[in-house]
């Protein structure tokens, strides 16, 4: 049975190994501040938001402005004069069909200065407090570095519709007055996480189940949940509001178009994507479909230990094996069980008398299966090997070379350059032009 076969698997995920390709969209606005931030908001919009009131509370906050930024991403292709002038970045993703918000989710979180990604409802408004809430939440006393965290803000909602003339936030906590539902923990409306564990656990999921209107950033909040980071809830003290609009699923009582309806592309469970419902459930930690940048930023922070173990941390696609490998495998494993109980020891005699022999026609046979191993990649050639032998000399393939060695010199170590560099031996990428040299020796 072959022991080693790391070189049989190298080549047959060779051909189909890659990296993926990276999510392809235009930035009509980027944040040039000297100072990065410590909080960065991620916006979404696909082409639906009536108004951007939204950008207006945030510009309202109780800290300085440059201890947060707003990215403001358009799904499509729409470019809004407002939010030009009030967000720090501004992004088009150009999506056809029907839309995916966590690949947008993504991009904010790749461009994101900050260390802490707030994702949340771009139609929201937003007490002035909001952004030292955050921070004070991942703020840890006794050290520097932000706490890992999955911070939750609950968000209030109510049947009446946006009031343009609403200009104190403080008049919202008129419960009676606004009508607000009862308070139900709505995991799809803010959440915060540290970019370092968005990067960690493979971002959001790209899945296709994600598509359309029934998705959120509780996707990567469950699974980080699942490896162990605690889900805190924010004080009420501390909330959004959210006023009534059309939308897919009409639960604010107005009823939504044709068109809105066909968003909910997907089983939910309670208006939870089923994907994440059962990623929660069965404690899955990374994505189906995981962004190919994040994967790669993912796979690069590794610390391996031993240059041996990384010829296995890079081998599979990053898919993983498919079914075809497996096959493969499989039938490479059985030949060997067969071969190696049954015709191991005479298929071993033929092959060593075949080695030995020096008839001319077994000789040139024996070097066009070398030069066709070769060529292959077929064998490892940094370790020496002896191709073939004439009279007075051998030729050692050895690091993609082929050498001609006198067999009066005996034993030579080919890792010894010096002894490699003998003027004796003599050098050649050919097997042709190293058995011509060794033959006439």
């Amino acid at each position: 049975m072959r022991v080693e076969n790391l070189e049989f698997v190298k080549r047959l995920v060779r051909k189909q190994r890659n990296s993926g390709t990276e999510t392809p969209y235009r930035c009509h606005k980027t944040n040039d501040a000297p100072r990065s931030p410590t909080v960065s908001i991620v916006l979404l919009d696909w082409d639906c938001r009536e108004s951007l009131h939204t950008l207006d509370w945030l510009q309202r906050q109780d800290v300085p402005r440059g201890d947060y930024e707003i990215i403001w991403i358009d799904l499509y292709d729409r470019v809004v004069p407002e939010a030009m002038e009030k967000a720090d970045v501004v992004v088009t993703l150009e999506q056809r069909g029907m839309y995916h918000k966590h690949v947008g989710y993504n991009v904010g979180a790749l461009l994101a200065r900050g260390e802490i990604v707030t994702i949340c409802d771009s139609d929201a408004v937003f007490p002035a407090d909001f952004i030292q809430s955050v921070v004070t939440s991942f703020t840890q006393s006794d050290r520097d570095e932000l706490r890992p965290l999955v911070l939750m803000h609950h968000e209030l909602r109510t049947s009446l519709t946006y009031p343009d003339e609403l200009s104190d936030a403080e008049v919202l906590k008129d419960a009676e007055r606004w009508k607000w539902w009862p308070l139900n923990p709505n995991a799809g409306a803010c959440m915060s996480v540290r970019k370092q564990d968005v990067l960690r656990f493979g971002g959001f999921d790209e899945h296709s189940s994600y598509s359309g209107y029934l998705c959120g950033p509780y996707d990567l909040g469950w699974r980080l949940v699942n490896a162990g980071l605690p889900e805190v809830w924010h004080a009420t003290d501390t909330v959004l509001w959210h006023f009534a609009h059309p939308d897919p699923i009409g639960t604010n009582g107005l009823v939504p178009s044709v068109k809105q309806l066909f968003e909910n592309t997907f089983p939910h469970v309670d208006l939870h994507a089923i994907t994440a419902v059962e990623h929660f459930s069965s404690g899955r930690i990374l994505p189906l479909t995981e962004n190919s940048t994040i994967h790669q930023m993912r796979m690069a922070n590794r610390e391996i230990g031993t240059e041996f173990e990384r010829n296995y941390a890079e081998l599979s696609i990053p898919q993983g094996f498919t079914r075809w490998h497996f096959a493969v495998l499989r039938f490479h494993l059985l030949f060997d069980l067969v071969t190696s109980a049954f015709l191991a020891r005479p298929i071993q005699r033929i092959i060593g008398r075949l080695r030995r022999s020096n008839n001319p026609l077994v000789r040139h046979v024996r070097n066009r299966i070398s030069i066709w191993r070769h060529r292959n990649g077929l064998k490892q050639e940094r370790l020496p090997r002896l191709v073939t032998e004439f009279k007075n000399a051998n030729v050692v393939a050895y690091d993609n070379h082929f050498y001609s060695v006198p067999k009066m010199l005996g034993p030579i170590d080919f890792d010894d350059s010096s002894q490699r560099s003998h003027p004796e031996i003599v050098r050649r990428l050919s097997l042709e032009d190293a058995s011509e040299i060794a033959s006439a020796a």
